[in-house]
């Protein structure tokens, strides 16, 4: 299943590039894309900044990378270019950069879930008290709806538009644990 990676983020609030902090013996950002492949995710369409594209040194044939040279625009630019590599006409999920806790074994089971929705619905997502977590699927026809996103919160808010479109099921902690700030790093690393 084709996935797009959202990994462009300028980690502000945490002072250095989060994405390629250590985690275990790979970085944040290795570890990701690790355990996307390894989840059955392929293609990987992955977006970075110039940064994190040219500190990323191992390039499988099922890593497509592209590279947002302005990513204070938000993450619709980031989507925007990913979209424009994406295959038409076939499913896909966004997973985003900074969620290492979630494993090969988790992102099965949500690819096999979604596998199994019904047909008129378009989007499955993991959920906790009305809260989306990543990554989240879509059918294709979502490539469309997401091509006038702006912001930050753009792919949210067309989302919201289609509430009767999506399925959530509970899931656990590791689908919500990101890494925004030194605190969230060093409290994630602890735990792991």
């Amino acid at each position: 299943m084709n996935a797009i990676l959202l990994a462009a983020g300028l980690s502000k609030r945490m002072g250095v590039q989060k994405l390629l902090l250590p985690f275990g013996e790979i970085t944040v950002i290795e570890t990701v894309i690790n355990n996307m492949h390894g989840g059955g995710l392929s293609p990987i369409i992955a977006v970075f900044s110039r940064g994190v594209a040219d500190a990323v040194q191992e390039r499988p044939e099922w890593l497509r990378i592209g590279i947002n040279n302005a990513p204070e625009r938000g993450q619709s630019s980031s989507l925007a270019i990913a979209l424009d590599m994406l295959p038409d006409n076939e499913d896909f999920c966004i997973m985003l950069g900074d969620l290492p806790f979630v494993g090969r074994e988790e992102i099965k089971r949500l690819r096999e879930c979604f596998s199994s929705i019904p047909t008129d619905k378009t989007v499955f997502t993991p959920c906790r008290n009305g809260v989306f977590g990543h990554p989240m699927f879509y059918r294709s026809i979502w490539k469309k709806r997401f091509q006038t996103a702006q912001g930050d919160a753009g792919g949210r808010n067309i989302l919201m538009g289609y509430k009767d479109e999506i399925i959530t099921s509970e899931a656990p902690d590791c689908h919500f644990r990101d890494i925004d700030t030194p605190d969230d790093y060093q409290n994630l690393v602890k735990k792991n």
